[in-house]
């Protein structure tokens, strides 16, 4: 029987960091396959992909409802897997639903389990802490406050730092004297995208109207807002149909409208601010301190559970981190055109609101721990697999 790691999640941005991290692994661990579930960056880096989390990925109660036959398959199908390779060890990454279930499993069958990017306990409640602390041999954490709350649990837990700090140049100082670049970043699920992008492309449209009038009263300085065209960057993520894209920004053909692919670095570097759907793409606007309004909104039905059962007063993960609201939040009823376009013109009038947010911004870039985080969760695991000889 080769040597084995089995490999888990079942989102975009998990796969994104399971690449990062078997990026390192194998050269850490050349002897080891690695396989499981995940995406095209786990897959471009080696793993054996049982499934793609383009067929996993899954919003809300109403999706989760109608995914439940798939997932149940997709439950039985990685046991049989893990039955016929028996993996040394497995690492699970986020996906909680699935992977705490798959924890348990493992632990049954007396396979190790590390998982990397733990569910949000902060936020959701204890009840997987106890799941966690049953089925989990050691967790590493990508927020210090992560690791402080494990440890109270009497957790074995590590901080290794966030991975988004290694591909993030430092914020660029300069912005374009005649553009205003806003950009759009709606997520990574093709039901994000559908709900949110319309409503940041209709708040942009409030926003050039509001702001860059076509004809500039005289007397206004040089350098003034509304002497600057806006252009708009729209992250794209290739786990969503570009039809879609396509779709929605049709109706929008006034906008100087442009889409980039896979590659936040170049939606942020040059905006000067950004409207940005709640999840990890709020620490990606954070590592590039630029200001931003922070939306989201789901189904009704997907929302009420999250309002029974949230313990955190907010959702985007820089407010989560700073322990107060840096960056205004507008959810659910609150997440239209009209309200994003109201809070981003009032935020971009107002000198000392961008000066407040950009300095709690870098604060957040800095809590995220310095760059290596990947190769530090590398050695951990390493260590790990010569500590227990497997």
């Amino acid at each position: 029987m080769e040597k084995n790691i089995l490999m888990i999640t079942g989102e975009p941005s998990g796969d994104m960091r399971g690449g990062e991290l078997l990026k390192e692994l194998k050269s850490i661990l050349p002897n080891f396959d690695f396989w499981g579930i995940g995406g095209d960056h786990m897959k471009a880096e080696g793993a054996e992909l049982t499934e793609h989390v383009r067929n996993l990925s899954i919003v809300g109660v109403t999706e989760a409802l109608k995914s439940l036959g798939k997932v149940r398959e997709q439950y039985l199908n990685i046991t049989r897997h893990i039955d016929k390779r028996k993996p040394s060890l497995a690492i699970l990454i986020d996906y909680p639903g699935f992977n705490l279930k798959v924890a348990k499993y493992l632990t049954s069958q007396n396979i190790p389990v590390i998982y990397y990017v733990i569910p949000q306990i902060w936020a959701w409640g204890g009840w997987r802490i106890n799941a966690i602390k049953k089925y989990i041999d050691k967790a590493l954490v990508l927020f210090d406050f992560e690791r402080e709350l494990l440890e109270q649990h009497n957790i074995n837990v590590e901080f290794t730092g966030h991975p988004l700090i290694e591909g993030f140049p430092p914020p660029p100082s300069l912005f374009s004297k005649d553009e205003f670049i806003l950009s759009l970043l709606p997520g990574s699920r093709k039901s994000e995208v559908e709900n949110l992008l319309p409503i940041m492309l209709d708040a942009a449209e409030i926003i050039n109207t509001s702001l860059f009038p076509n004809t500039i009263p005289p007397g206004f300085p040089e350098n003034a807002i509304c002497n600057k065209k806006l252009k708009i960057m729209i992250a794209q993520n290739s786990n969503v149909s570009s039809d879609i894209y396509d779709l929605l920004i049709e109706k929008h053909k006034e906008l100087d409208l442009h889409l980039v692919l896979n590659d936040t670095i170049r939606t942020l570097e040059n905006c000067s601010f950004s409207l940005v759907a709640s999840g990890t793409a709020t620490l990606e606007v954070a590592v590039m301190e630029k200001p931003m309004v922070i939306t989201y909104k789901a189904p009704l039905l997907n929302s009420l559970p999250y309002k029974l059962i949230v313990k955190t007063p907010f959702i985007g993960l820089v407010n989560v981190i700073s322990g107060k609201e840096i960056c205004p939040e507008l959810l659910q009823k609150n997440a239209t055109a009209e309200k994003l376009a109201e809070k981003t013109i009032e935020i971009i009038n107002s000198p000392e609101k961008l000066k407040t947010m950009k300095k709690a911004l870098k604060k957040v870039r800095e809590s995220l721990g310095e760059k290596g985080a990947s190769r530090r969760a590398a050695n951990v695991i390493n260590h790990f697999i010569q500590e227990k000889n497997l």
